[in-house]
């Protein structure tokens, strides 16, 4: 907010806030007044307070947005203006009782500025707020200038010397004010010809304004669009579509083609202790092309997308109609009159002669009575998040036939098999789900408008009695799992919270989940903005849901919009950004390095339905691969060739693979193993030459080594072992020799490279699953826990200790590092449901208990100095957390996730903490 506006602002409403601390009488005040003439035809907003009684300062919301630096300055000035007024009575009996009306118009290239008009009766009112001007901006009257303007008289006054101004006008019984004199001339120049009252759709909304609106709102639709523009993203983007046009879409020049919405609207304003509530009505007309007249002669249906949409919805809008003849009539009618009119014509002939068809008709045949757009999971990149389009039919098995009979038209129109266009999805319930590859992507924009133009219609399916389109296949293979899971919209707790102050019944039904679409910030508005919701998105994200709703009722167009307001805290609130990633994660998000931009690294991650992702800064999908298998241990980077580039090792129990940054196999990998793998590969580079070495334990008992290019190795001579291992061979360098080390359920190997014993290690006890850990606090060491959790310390010279520690099951989770930096080893367990840190000694340093069982895992990660911090997932509840070594939680936890999680810099800006959640979306969280 500019300071010259809030000065304005605050100077002319201080001089109605005497009635705020002076009366207790109500002031009726009728709309029908002639303030409204001097407001300009131009501005595409304003705002009519009926006193400053209305704003309501003690409201937790209002008082919240003070946290704000601009307006709490604006508080503060109208504590002094309080103070002022209370000091003189003379200034306040002169200005109690006045309403007050807020205009916003543009000066010159898109500059806005405030315009204040309020009633002003006499000489002696007049006199009192020329009195409380020289008292509040320290100004005195006689420095103010006076000069003559088309018969009436403006004084302005400098500010700040001279680096800021006020000017005013008395005239015909209103006082006028602005920051800019152009404005106060041209509301001078109104008031004796054409203005708003002239306006039969204004004075339509405006009738409607009872005694007890206290702030209305009123919208000029046909100028609306040039204040949004001012606040959107500039940046142009380019794209070919499936016509093999190229398309350039620029938000800012998009918003322009709302004007033809409506005419003009008002809405009161209202704010309850959780939202903040808008209520009022549209006037739009079918002789001026107005859009919503589309729903003329519509009753108002059930709102029930939020049925068939899934629970990690984070934007949705639908169109619901009774009378679908009538509306679709009317939608034709309304783009014949529009200036996109022959450029649609021209795309739906050409899907139509695609698809051999006409498919507006066969579209509409399928429509019961809704269609519905929706963003679900949100990428901080645009065209990178996950799109829904929905048709309702009447007919399950119809609508898939008509679907089919489409598609077989457009096969046989391009000379291309069917099959072609079909993947089958064997989805959790068992079944296996028909999907198709939709040859027109942008048909929901072409055929209903820019409202639906977000929502690529690339592949569909068939669901319920509803055609599902989505921006990828994996889209529709999350959203057929949500489905069968009942895990839908309808049934998030925060929605239905939130879904009880709405109605019912509309045709327009407009939903937000602002905490899930924060990341596009960056996306949907200019750096200004996008830079001010950053700084302040604790707050704004309080802010966490919105919803709009239009009801027609013979041709009036009731709003209704709630923003709502919660102070509970929102683990997904501060997620940069979310990807959708087609089914729920299963194992550990590995942050990794960008060869071809090291400023800025990736993600690599499989899903458990073994597709293996490489995900970028951004969140955007680079590619996904399937993979034959749930990959076994880590994923390794290595630089194969010792050029830079850098590929990816992993093994699943059959083969051990190595792909490129393409996902594309590298050299004759994949490789076959002999028995399958018991364990995760262990990768090796004894002299940091790029010359690996390949380790991996298999179900026949042997351990195989594998050179760099995939062949065994002959020289590797151990035999077997007595039992399977699963956890991964490891390679430990202590005072310049090389040390093998595995185990399986009874015995410890530590062999040397040729893999004979180099120590035979004279403890004896059953081993737990944790994998071994090399310690050189103090003297080095291996580490390891037998079942019952006792720690076992084994030197490099056959000797060992016992370090005695709680009793633990043979589940337990074990690890060792240095976690408070003293240079002492420090013990962590999880075990069930509680997380146990101790030091060496048993001495507990912290423990926490928790209402589920834990992930049998626990990652330690450093962040500054020698101390290191500890994260545990509770999955069940789809929370992660993470604990310094005092058992403090890192400011903001818990988060939301599921699996475990990784934290380093995807871009030189900030840390990032990478998980899965439960809705099968990959989150990217800032740490602070």
């Amino acid at each position: 907010m500019k300071k010259s506006l809030i000065i304005i602002l605050f100077a002319v409403l201080a001089a109605v806030a005497g009635f705020i601390y002076f009366t207790k009488d109500d002031v009726v005040f009728s709309k029908e007044t002639s303030l409204y003439k001097a407001v300009p035809v131009t501005a595409p907003v304003f705002v009519e307070f009926e006193s400053l009684r209305v704003i309501p300062t003690e409201n937790p919301i209002v008082q919240e947005l003070a946290g704000l630096d601009d307006f709490a300055w604006l508080v503060e000035k109208i504590k002094e203006t309080d103070l002022t007024i209370k000091g003189d009575k003379e200034i306040q009996n002169d200005l109690a009782k006045k309403p007050v009306v807020l205009a916003l118009d543009f000066i010159g290239e898109n500059v806005l500025k405030p315009l204040i008009v309020t009633e002003l009766k006499s000489a002696n009112e007049l006199k009192g707020f020329e009195k409380l001007m020289e008292k509040l901006l320290n100004v005195p009257v006689s420095a103010f200038q006076a000069r003559k303007y088309d018969g009436a008289r403006i004084v302005d006054v400098n500010i700040e010397a001279g680096k800021k101004s006020m000017h005013y006008c008395a005239v015909d019984g209103l006082l006028i004010i602005s920051p800019d004199p152009i404005l106060v001339e041209k509301s001078i120049r109104q008031l004796s010809s054409q203005n708003i009252t002239d306006n039969s759709f204004f004075r339509m909304v405006n009738k409607t304004v009872t005694g007890q609106s206290e702030i209305s709102w009123y919208i000029n639709h046909t100028r609306f669009p040039e204040l949004w523009a001012n606040y959107l993203n500039p940046t142009t983007q380019s794209e070919v579509n499936e016509f093999g046009q190229t398309v350039k879409s620029n938000l800012k020049r998009a918003v322009q083609g709302i004007k033809t919405y409506a005419s003009w609207s008002e809405l009161d304003m209202s704010f309850d202790t959780d939202r903040i509530s808008l209520n009022g009505i549209t006037a739009a007309d079918d002789s001026l092309n107005n859009f919503l007249a589309v729903f003329e002669g519509q009753e108002p249906v059930s709102c029930q997308a939020d049925r068939i949409l899934p629970d990690n919805t984070s934007f949705f809008i639908s169109f619901t109609f009774a009378n679908k003849d009538l509306f679709f009539q009317n939608l034709e009618k309304y783009f014949e009159h529009s200036a996109a009119y022959f450029e649609r014509e021209g795309r739906l002939k050409k899907v139509r002669e695609g698809l051999r068809d006409e498919s507006r008709t066969r579209l509409k045949a399928l429509v019961k009575d809704r269609v519905v757009a929706a963003i679900t999971s949100v990428s901080g990149q645009a065209g990178s998040s996950s799109s829904l389009f929905i048709i309702s039919t009447n007919s399950e098995n119809e609508s898939r036939a008509s679907l089919e009979e489409m598609l077989q038209n457009y096969a046989a129109g391009k000379n291309i098999e069917f099959a072609t266009l079909y993947s089958g999805f064997k989805a959790k319930d068992g079944k296996t789900y028909s999907v198709y590859s939709f040859p027109y992507p942008s048909l929901p924009g072409i055929w209903l408008g820019k409202s639906f133009g977000f929502a690529e219609a690339k592949y569909v399916i068939s669901w319920d009695n509803n055609l599902v389109f989505g921006n990828s296949q994996e889209t529709l293979h999350k959203y057929l799992n949500d489905m069968i899971d009942e895990t839908s919209l309808y049934r998030n707790k925060n929605y239905i919270e939130f879904k009880d102050y709405n109605e019912n019944r509309a045709n327009i039904n407009a939903y937000v989940n602002v905490n899930r679409i924060y990341g596009m910030h960056s996306t949907l508005f200019n750096q200004n903005i996008s830079k001010s919701l950053n700084e302040n998105e604790d707050l704004f994200r309080k802010f966490d849901a919105l919803s709009w709703q239009v009801v027609c009722e013979k041709k009036i167009y009731f709003n209704s919009i709630n923003l709502r307001y919660s102070t509970k805290p929102k683990t997904e609130a501060r997620a940069s950004w979310q990807s959708d990633m087609g089914s729920t994660i299963g194992g550990k998000p590995l942050i990794v390095i960008n060869h071809t931009n090291k400023s800025s690294n990736e993600i690599i991650v499989q899903t458990n339905d073994n597709q293996l992702h490489l995900v970028a800064a951004d969140g955007k999908q680079v590619w996904s691969a399937p993979i034959k298998g749930k990959i076994l241990g880590e994923i390794h980077q290595v630089d194969y060739y010792g050029n830079g580039r850098l590929q990816y090792l992993f093994n699943t129990s059959d083969k051990l693979y190595l792909l490129d940054r393409n996902g594309t196999n590298v050299a004759k990998f994949p490789i076959l193993f002999k028995s399958p793998a018991t364990n995760g590969v262990g990768v090796f580079d004894y002299d940091n030459n790029h010359k690996y070495r390949f380790f991996v334990a298999c179900e026949n008992l042997k351990v195989y080594a594998y050179s760099h290019e995939g062949s065994i190795i002959n020289g590797w001579a151990f035999d077997k072992t007595s039992s399977i291992v699963t956890t991964p061979v490891q390679h430990f360098r202590v005072n310049n020799k090389d040390y093998i080390v595995f185990k399986d359920k009874s015995k410890i190997y530590i062999q040397n490279r040729q893999g004979l014993t180099r120590v035979d290690c004279a403890a004896r006890f059953e081993n737990s699953n944790n994998p071994l850990v090399l310690n050189t606090d103090q003297i080095a060491k291996i580490v390891a826990t037998d079942q019952s959790g006792k720690v076992y310390y084994l030197f490099f010279d056959g000797k060992y200790a016992e370090k005695k520690t709680d009793n633990f099951s043979k589940n337990h989770f074990f690890t060792v590092d240095d976690v408070n930096g003293n240079g002492v080893p420090d013990f962590v367990f999880v075990d069930g449901k509680e997380l146990i840190v101790m030091d060496e000694n048993g001495k507990e340093l912290f423990s926490e208990k928790f209402d589920n069982t834990l992930l049998p895992v626990a990652n330690l990660y450093s962040f500054s100095g020698r101390q290191k911090k500890i994260g545990v997932t509770d999955a069940e509840a789809n929370q992660i957390y993470l604990f310094d070594s005092n058992g403090k939680l890192h400011d903001g936890f818990p988060l939301s996730g599921n699996s475990e999680f990784s934290i380093g810099k995807l871009t030189n800006a900030q840390l990032n903490l990478v998980v899965g959640s439960s809705e099968g979306s990959l989150y990217n969280y800032i740490l602070e």
